[in-house]
């Protein structure tokens, strides 16, 4: 993998990007003034670092950053379906799918303790470094942000290692199985993101772990609600759905 620098490159930058190369295990490699479609015909997919972020370009020229945007309009928002079902802060929250940590940081700014789980290294860095070091005027998120734990892992072997009750809520929100055409943030991070599905496995696993309820999201022709018995919470006019299995009366 390779690691250049935004055009606006300077001593410090260059610095900057030749230490995170080691970090990353990646080759650092001078911008020379070339264009990204120049860089992606010589170095291939590559990491491109500017003053104030790590971007990923990916082959087909799609740029994979962090921005918070989408989080903020929902923190914002006086309603949001997530942290309804979430019920009253605070409560320790385990999100097996970071992706962009959009979840995460509504969740995360409405009060509970997220630890976000990410299994793709190349989303898991350019994401987690995001939510360490952005800045905005906005302290509720840039609160949120830093308070959010970011662990690589993908999520069945983190599960596995964790001892039974360890978290209030596990979240899950895997790759649609349909395309949203209005989620154009998405068409970065698609090519690089774990398509896998949740299994029984998963499953079993997660209500090990989590001592009050299993909340996953996905598209709403998707059967996975049905097939891992999920209560489908049905949102009219919104084409992604949220399933809750609760598990707090189990043992009555």
């Amino acid at each position: 993998m390779i690691i250049t620098t935004s055009l606006r490159e300077n001593e410090e930058l260059i610095a900057r990007s030749q230490a995170l190369a080691l970090d990353l295990g990646a080759d650092y490699q001078p911008r020379c003034k070339l264009s990204l479609a120049k860089c992606l015909e010589r170095f291939g997919p590559f990491y491109l670092l500017y003053k104030d972020r790590l971007s990923f370009i990916n082959v087909d020229a799609s740029e994979l950053t962090f921005h918070p945007d989408t989080a903020a309009l929902r923190i914002k928002a006086p309603h949001d379906a997530l942290v309804s079902l979430l019920g009253k802060s605070p409560k320790t929250i385990l999100d097996t799918t970071m992706g962009l940590a959009s979840d995460s940081l509504v969740m995360a700014a409405a009060g509970n303790k997220v630890t976000a789980l990410e299994s793709q290294d190349v989303i898991f860095q350019v994401v987690s470094r995001g939510l360490a070091s952005y800045q905005t005027d906005n302290q509720q998120l840039e609160k949120a942000m830093r308070s959010i734990k970011a662990i690589k892992s993908d999520s069945l072997s983190f599960l596995q290692s964790q001892a039974d009750n360890s978290f209030d809520i596990i979240y899950a929100d895997p790759m649609f199985s349909e395309t949203i055409k209005e989620s154009e943030n998405l068409h970065a991070i698609k090519p690089l993101a774990n398509g896998s599905r949740l299994t029984e496995e998963w499953l079993n696993e997660a209500k090990r772990v989590a001592r009050e309820k299993i909340i996953i999201k996905a598209h709403f022709r998707d059967t996975v609600f049905e097939e891992l018995g999920f209560e489908r919470q049905v949102r009219p006019n919104q084409k992604l759905h949220y399933g809750v299995l609760e598990l707090i009366d189990r043992e009555s």
